[in-house]
């Protein structure tokens, strides 16, 4: 499952990572690795990413990204220790997911035809309040 440490990855010691941010990501990640275990329960395989030796999606990006990170929206939930991005190179986590777990877990999701190889999981409730929202 997904540590803290790898979820902040790079910007571990950068300066907006406060403990605030470590506490935000805490809670998020508690939502998140219960779903994965329940995920794995089931039959779904969570991947390894050979660029983050986790399940954090991308090349250095999919955690907790600083507010001086070129990727993403200033309010983005990645910039406040809100969401992460899971390795999901063939769309079976996203395949897996639906409106009702991610409703019992309290995470929400961007839609799996806008993450491919990758699912976008936060709990933070989108401006729509949609468990699957379209970014």
């Amino acid at each position: 499952m997904i540590s803290l440490d790898q979820y902040f990855g790079i910007y571990a010691s950068h300066p907006d990572a406060s403990p605030g941010m470590w506490a935000a990501a805490e809670t998020m990640l508690d939502k998140v690795n219960s779903l994965l275990e329940q995920a794995e329960k089931e039959g779904i395989a969570i991947e390894t990413n050979p660029n983050t030796n986790s399940q954090v999606g991308g090349e250095t990006n999919g955690g907790f990204r600083p507010q001086d990170c070129p990727i993403g929206a200033p309010a983005s939930s990645h910039k406040h220790a809100r969401a992460v991005d899971v390795y999901d190179p063939h769309n079976a986590l996203d395949g897996w997911v639906t409106d009702e777990l991610l409703t019992d877990f309290g995470l929400y999701r961007e839609a799996p035809n806008a993450t491919l190889h990758w699912c976008h999981l936060s709990d933070k409730a989108p401006g729509s309040g949609r468990r699957t929202f379209n970014p």
